[in-house]
């Protein structure tokens, strides 16, 4: 240690650690206390645990061991640096001091990998020689002898790493390793499934317990990921795999995305003939749920599908998220028909035993399914049975999901104001489960719904929160939605071009991620921008687009040196004609000619299928039967001069 300040700041800080374990030294203790510090090099945690001892003994005292234990380190030939090794003599030294059964707990406290609480070291390290009842007295010795730290109300325990890895090569010493691993992996399975019931399953629990259950099962993630390393390296397939599908905080919803496919895969990796045929299906269910966050779409829909085929019958609520999983992954890969069967099925499984939370979901599903098929009122009204069913349940993050949906309903029927207000009422509840993925989502939608309401600084600032977020959790799909909703706000901008770069990046983007189908939205665009700009600017803007990284294409909008205009926001009720988009009106007029759809399909060069969405759009939106009243509106709106 170097004398000067540094030394005076060592001494300090050892005469107060003093004073806080009841020792106050004087006078006449200052030059043992200034060879003890020299002895330690100043190494605050080597001053703490001698502090903790002057109760005991004295400062020359603690010194001359500490000389004796730095001796017989150096002579055992330990190549560690100096300042290590007089770091190992103070822990060696101070965990000799130790009782028996103080150095057995110490050692079996390094089995946890964060902090933990009482109960949690009693369920863990209760074993013969400690007994239950002996780990409160004994783990607040630890704490006054400074070897386990703890918050001021003491709820809370954890260990220095230092003090971490000495306890741990001490428990490999007892031959205690593979007990106290294997003890730990167990009581984490059993702690994670009662937080996993509590959050999702049980009925009629209120909404701040189900969050304490979330909180909890999120602290515990560090020591989940030390217990399912045992898993791994012990082979013990079974608790390895039950761990990971009891547990929110591997999963979107608890924020984080996609860790659970590396765990699931090493695990099944390791799966032999003992395995349950049941308990391989369970898991991958969420695989699948950690393929689809990580935009794996094929895999995540043949990983569902082989769980659903291997699930029990006892497996309610597994089989509905699959259901509910599947829709979400088919419609992401633009197969709506194929969707339809699933929701229907998952909201039969979920109505049939009264789960509310997946009843919540099969009817999102629905309302999704026909809100892609342009049945908007049947979209409205499943959205709305979802709302309630999830409030029934009173989970914030299905509460968020169906109220989103909702949104999207209303952005599709033209009423902005009310799409905004559902996508914000979504946030504080998304904020509160720390769910940083969909909170991405919500407010990339926000931030599209804000341009075309033409309030262009709060479209910024939530698509620029959105793809921050969407970068932060690597979500691909994520940063696509808000090239999207950045393409939308360019063009209210006036920027054209900027639209169409920014939705060829993102077109480009799905792509790599599976979703070949185009958009209406991006359909729409290009014909805008082939009627202002010519078919050669816009194919040259599109290809160039497409090749610009994510990153370029969203800094082109966000800062780019265009003047914003400020305009006043749309009115909160449009009339007809502003309802239907600029596709939806071209196709109403081809109407009034009576083309076919696939006719209508090949002018436009888009496929009928896409032509009959946007007809069922038209009549949602009129309030229109039939292609007849349709070319009726049109004519009469050509012959005003309006279309």
């Amino acid at each position: 240690m170097r004398g000067g300040a540094a030394e005076v700041e060592s001494v300090q800080l050892f005469l107060d650690r003093a004073a806080a374990a009841g020792t106050k030294l004087g006078p006449d203790s200052l030059p043992d206390v200034v060879r003890l510090c020299r002895a330690l090099d100043g190494l605050p945690l080597a001053l703490e645990l001698a502090a903790a001892r002057t109760s005991l003994l004295s400062p020359g005292q603690i010194a001359d061991r500490i000389d004796d234990r730095f001796s017989l380190l150096t002579t055992g030939g330990r190549t560690a640096p100096a300042r290590q090794r007089t770091l190992l003599a103070a822990v060696e030294w101070s965990y000799d001091l130790l009782s028996p059964k103080e150095q057995v707990l110490l050692r079996r406290l390094s089995v946890f990998a964060g902090a933990f609480d009482l109960d949690l070291a009693e369920q863990v390290c209760a074993e013969r020689p400690i007994a239950e009842a002996e780990i409160v007295d004994l783990l607040g010795g630890l704490v006054d002898k400074s070897l386990v730290l703890c918050d001021e109300r003491r709820t809370r325990y954890w260990l220095l790493q230092t003090i971490r890895r000495y306890a741990q090569e001490r428990l490999q010493e007892a031959g205690e390793r593979e007990l106290l691993r294997e003890r730990h992996l167990k009581v984490m399975c059993e702690l994670q499934e009662r937080h996993f019931t509590t959050e999702m399953v049980a009925p009629g629990v209120p909404w701040p317990e189900r969050l304490r259950a979330l909180s909890a099962s999120k602290t515990l993630l560090d020591d989940q990921r030390v217990a399912l390393d045992w898993a791994v390296e012990s082979g013990n397939v079974p608790l390895g795999l039950r761990l990971c599908t009891i547990s929110t905080a591997l999963l979107p919803l608890g924020g984080n995305l996609t860790e659970i496919v590396g765990w699931i895969e090493r695990l099944l990796s390791l799966a032999g003939p003992g395995v349950p045929a049941r308990q391989i299906a369970h898991a991958k269910a969420y695989l699948a749920y950690g393929l689809e966050a990580r935009d794996e779409l094929s895999r995540s829909l043949e990983a569902a599908r082989q769980s659903l085929a291997g699930l029990a019958p006892d497996h309610v609520f597994t089989r509905c998220v699959m259901h509910s999983l599947i829709v979400v992954v088919l419609l992401r890969m633009g197969r709506a028909d194929e969707a339809l069967h699933h929701a229907e099925e998952g909201l039969a499984v979920a109505t049939g035993s009264g789960d509310a939370w997946n009843q919540a979901a099969g009817l999102a599903g629905l309302s999704a399914v026909a809100l892609t098929r342009g049945r908007l009122r049947e979209a409205q009204r499943h959205g709305e049975e979802a709302l309630l069913r999830a409030r029934e349940h009173g989970h914030r993050w299905i509460m968020a999901r169906t109220a989103a949906q909702l949104g999207a309903v209303a952005e599709a029927r033209g009423d902005l104001v009310t799409a905004k207000a559902q996508y914000e009422m979504a946030v504080p509840w998304l904020r509160e489960l720390g769910s940083d993925a969909d909170l991405a989502r919500c407010l990339a939608r926000i931030g599209r719904v804000a341009a075309m309401l033409r309030d262009f600084l709060a479209a910024r600032e939530r698509l620029a929160a959105s793809l921050a977020l969407s970068r932060e959790t690597g979500q691909r799909q994520g940063v696509a939605r808000c090239l999207v909703g950045l393409s939308v706000l360019a063009e209210h901008e006036g920027d054209l071009e900027g639209a169409v770069l920014a939705a060829a990046a993102a077109a480009a983007l799905r792509e790599s991620i599976g979703q070949h189908h185009a958009t209406i939205r991006i359909e729409e665009l290009l014909g805008r921008a082939r009627h202002k700009l010519g078919d050669g600017r816009t194919a040259s803007l599109w290809s160039r687009g497409r090749a610009m990284s994510a990153d370029d294409a969203a800094r082109h909008v966000l800062q780019g040196e265009r003047q914003v205009r400020q305009a006043q926001p749309v009115p909160a009720e449009p009339v007809r004609r502003s309802l239907l988009t600029a596709r939806e009106r071209e196709i109403a007029g081809l109407l009034t000619r009576g083309l076919s759809n696939r006719a209508i399909a090949e002018e436009l060069v888009i496929s009928p299928a896409t032509v009959a969405r946007h007809i069922a759009n038209i009549m949602e939106k009129l309030g229109y039967t039939s292609r007849a009243q349709i070319a009726v509106w049109a004519a009469e709106q050509a012959s005003n001069g309006s279309a």
